[in-house]
């Protein structure tokens, strides 16, 4: 059965998401049955939507049920801190809106304000990085298939984990341009291996065991070999045509809630 019908099977179930509005902005909102349960905030791609991020990831079907926010970007695109970005990022502070989910979180919902998480997959991964650097309230963060511009690395104590490959035909391994389809520079980021060394401050892997490397105690990169941009272990519809192989062997999502669940 396809991921995105059991997720409509389990949202049933759970009652559809909660659609919520701060300020001008909105987020569904998948609360837990819980008191205590963690936090995740889910970021989608450029040019989608919380909706698709939901059925792509699978993330509302997970047992343990944490509150799970799903922020919706303007006119689908995320201030992700890129400062060449194209086309422009508007005024928006993404960064605080993210922190207004976690606030709606720990306030309404009863989420431990120890286990907040951001997720993002393409320039979501981008904004979840960025999150990582400015918000000291998180508990971990991952990143799918995004990067970080050359401006932004820099250290942080934030546990990391991305997932990178080096065949993504839109997010450059070696780093430079994002583009999509082969069309004009969207800005660029940094090489998959200098984004680690930067957050880190480790010079190389510390340990490698198959795809899975550690840079130091807080931080996995798992490196992908022939994977397109796409979610790994996804059983939604999408176009491996337009985007790549899609990694049928690798399941992103529990992968990533099983490092969050780890942390101390």
């Amino acid at each position: 059965m396809f991921a995105w019908v059991k997720a409509t099977i389990a949202l049933v179930l759970l009652g559809a998401p909660e659609v919520r509005s701060l300020g001008d902005r909105q987020a569904w909102v998948q609360p837990s049955p819980n008191p205590g349960a963690p936090a995740l905030v889910v970021l989608h791609a450029s040019a989608s939507s919380a909706g698709q991020i939901e059925r792509l990831t699978g993330f509302s079907e997970l047992e343990d049920k944490p509150n799970i926010l799903y922020p919706e970007a303007v006119e689908s695109g995320w201030n992700d801190g890129r400062p060449d970005a194209f086309p422009p990022h508007g005024g928006q502070d993404d960064v605080a809106f993210v922190d207004q989910c976690l606030e709606l979180a720990v306030t309404q919902y009863k989420a431990d304000p120890k286990k907040l998480y951001v997720v993002g997959f393409d320039t979501g991964g981008d904004l979840a990085l960025l999150c990582g650097q400015r918000l000291p309230r998180l508990a971990g963060v991952a990143s799918v298939m995004g990067g970080l511009s050359p401006a932004l690395g820099a250290p942080s104590s934030t546990p990391l984990l991305t997932v990178a490959s080096e065949a993504d035909p839109c997010f450059p391994f070696q780093g430079g341009n994002i583009r999509y389809f082969g069309g004009r520079a969207r800005g660029q980021i940094l090489a998959s291996d200098e984004l680690m060394r930067r957050w880190t401050g480790q010079i190389q892997p510390t340990a490698v065991e198959g795809t899975k490397e550690n840079w130091g105690p807080k931080a996995i990169r798992y490196r992908l070999k022939s994977a397109g941009h796409l979610w790994p272990g996804t059983e939604a519809p999408v176009s491996e045509q337009m985007f790549g192989p899609l990694a049928h062997d690798f399941k992103a999502t529990q992968v990533i809630w099983d490092f969050f669940k780890a942390l101390p």
